[in-house]
């Protein structure tokens, strides 16, 4: 962690330098000048650069957790149709209306999920 940053903080300074050199031979600046307007320069871009970065992660990142919690809610079950009787594998989703359409006959289906509560018994 500690190499890396160096690392960054001499690349940094040689970027300055170098623009800081091209612009005291061109221009009547003086070297500390331009080298600390490329150093801040610099700074201000790669803020801005890192949090485009980190906005555009963190978006993503949202996005993946919104189809992982869609995968969740999702089921596959084996139904039989209401008109022929064969099977089909349906997708459910728990949080919405569900519609299958058989894969044998054509018939338009509508899934009707219903709970019940029963009560365990125990064996004597």
């Amino acid at each position: 962690m500690i190499l890396q940053i160096l690392k960054s903080i001499i690349l940094l300074c040689s970027v300055s330098g170098l623009a800081a050199y091209i612009g005291w031979e061109y221009t009547s600046k003086s070297f500390i000048e331009i080298f600390l307007f490329a150093t801040v320069l610099q700074l201000v871009f790669f803020y801005f650069y890192n949090s485009l970065i980190s906005y555009f992660t963190r978006l993503k990142l949202e996005r993946e957790n919104l189809e992982t919690i869609q995968l969740i809610n999702t089921n596959n079950v084996i139904l039989e149709c209401s008109s022929c009787k064969k099977t089909n594998s349906v997708r459910v989703d728990l949080s919405g209306s569900n519609e299958f359409t058989c894969t044998h006959c054509g018939t338009d289906n509508i899934l009707n999920i219903e709970f019940k509560t029963i009560t365990k018994t125990n064996i004597l």
